[in-house]
């Protein structure tokens, strides 16, 4: 469960990943630069809107981590696809000769 946005201190400073999730809000509705991150967050936090981006960053985020980890295996798979097709052109040529 995430902390409240506002504690006995007054409002607690907006997260890396909140601050990326209110610049989205803010581009996604086209409002102005003017309005800062804590402000969006304060007006659209509970919103569809604020969902969406959260989960479009989280997804962002997940796709360039699963590409890091897959990085190598989908280029060894690359090169075997690669020498089957040539020894399938191979075959397929002799097969015309």
């Amino acid at each position: 469960m995430r902390p409240p946005f506002s504690g006995p201190n007054g409002p607690r400073s907006l997260t890396d990943r909140e601050a990326k999730v209110a610049r989205r809000v803010r581009r996604a509705l086209y409002l102005p630069e003017s309005m800062s991150e804590e402000e969006v967050a304060r007006q659209f936090r509970d919103s569809v809107a604020w969902r969406r981006a959260r989960l479009v960053l989280a997804s962002e985020e997940l796709r360039g981590r699963l590409a890091e980890a897959l990085g190598p295996l989908a280029s060894r798979m690359r090169g075997h696809a690669r020498s089957l097709f040539c020894r399938a052109r191979g075959v397929w040529g002799r097969l015309w000769e």
